[in-house]
């Protein structure tokens, strides 16, 4: 009866060597009813090597946002997934105070979010991107990298970073990926890019 118990607690043990590790435990509400902030500063450039692209990441602003996860999409194709496999779709403020959110439809897809109301929603487009956001994310670590991946509808999360401008080159070819730095924009370019160094979400900081 050994063996087979070693092994139980042998897979156990590796199941749960895959999932992210917290770094600390912090219990106090998130408060989601909050807007963004974002301070900017001075630039710091992160550079990386993925896939023989030579990868500059530029960051431009401090970036804290809370909210409710309303959805995810995790990313394989494009030299943008090699630093950002997931985009994740948050609200605030009184489009997640009451559930309000849960009156749309949400979805994702090439790296744009949608969502679709019924005409006695009573909010227009304006306020629906006034109170919500499609992060690019891009995490500091392979850490963060797991815990944004396990990520589901409705979780409550406190994000920390910076809003990051990205620039890419392989041979002859270049790419550039700009986050927004305004609450209020939409269409291409209004998502945020956010070089993510912290998340909170179930009292857990991960980093």
């Amino acid at each position: 009866m050994r063996q087979p118990i070693f092994f139980i607690l042998l897979t156990l043990a590796l199941i749960s060597s895959c999932g992210p590790s917290p770094s600390g435990n912090d219990n106090s509400p998130i408060n989601f009813l909050e807007p963004p902030s974002m301070e900017k500063q001075d630039s710091r450039i992160v550079r990386l090597t993925r896939d023989g692209y030579d990868i500059a990441i530029t960051q431009k602003a401090d970036y804290r946002v809370r909210g409710i996860v309303m959805s995810r999409e995790n990313y394989y194709s494009g030299w943008n997934s090699l630093i950002s496999p997931s985009d994740v779709a948050l609200c605030w403020g009184r489009l997640a105070e009451n559930g309000t959110y849960k009156r749309l439809k949400w979805s994702q897809g090439n790296r744009w979010y949608f969502w679709h109301a019924d005409k006695d929603f009573g909010y227009n487009n304006d306020f629906v991107a006034q109170h919500s956001s499609n992060n690019h994310i891009i995490p500091a670590t392979p850490n963060l990298e797991k815990a944004v991946k396990g990520l589901k509808e409705g979780n409550i999360v406190e994000m920390t970073g910076h809003l990051v401008d990205v620039a890419a080159a392989r041979k002859s070819e270049n790419y550039w990926w700009n986050s927004s730095v305004s609450a209020t924009d939409r269409g291409d370019g209004s998502c945020e890019i956010i070089y993510l160094t912290r998340l909170k979400v179930h009292g857990k900081i991960f980093q």
